[in-house]
């Protein structure tokens, strides 16, 4: 019995075909890892003003909101805001007209009674109060924020539904807490005032 040797130059062709279309696959999804790459690298999307102005309020509510949570008022405790980072900056010349980056985000200092032990407490109800929201928690050793070195507490960070990063950190001083709200870096169109930390 004899067998018909396969066609060698169609079969050849047939796997170039599947060579060259496999290629072509991986050539647009690099495409497309990069532009989302440079995107993330860029601030992501360019909002609205309006959105942004939202954003603003919000990242400074989210801080407002944990500031309460832990006993404090927070128009007492503010320390401070800002409005850029030397991250958020266009140094891929990325951003058309009109378009501005900003980074929000705003600073307390909520004291704890009882030193010490009254900010692990503090620590440990925030921590039990953001898992509930269903936002996860990360936990790394507290730094003192003068030497720079582990001071014995814990620092916690979660991320809310607004994609407003809050922390929750030593202070300066025993049994005071740093709490910040960071909006992250953000594109929109039109100015915000920053210095005046004005949203309206």
């Amino acid at each position: 019995m004899t067998t018909t040797p396969p066609d060698a130059p169609a079969s050849r062709l047939r796997y170039q075909v599947l060579g060259f279309s496999a290629a072509g696959a991986a050539v647009v999804l690099l495409i497309a890892g990069l532009a989302e790459g440079c995107t993330a690298i860029s601030g992501g999307t360019v909002r609205s003003e309006a959105q942004f102005l939202q954003h603003v309020r919000d990242t400074e509510a989210a801080g407002e909101g944990t500031v309460l949570f832990l006993g404090s008022n927070p128009s007492s405790v503010t320390l401070g805001t800002a409005g850029g980072s030397a991250s958020c900056v266009d140094d891929l010349g990325v951003d058309g007209d009109g378009v501005t980056r900003d980074q929000p985000s705003v600073s307390w200092a909520p004291g704890f009674a009882d030193g010490d032990a009254g900010y692990r407490a503090a620590v440990d109800r925030l921590r039990e109060h953001w898992s509930s929201q269903g936002w996860k928690v990360t936990v790394a050793p507290g730094t003192d924020p003068v030497t720079g070195r582990d001071s014995g507490l814990q620092a916690i960070r979660t991320t809310d539904d607004h994609g407003i990063a809050l922390s929750l950190r030593p202070g300066r001083h025993t049994g005071e807490g740093l709490v910040v709200a960071d909006g992250g870096c953000v594109r929109h169109n039109g100015s915000w005032d920053a210095a005046s930390w004005r949203a309206e």
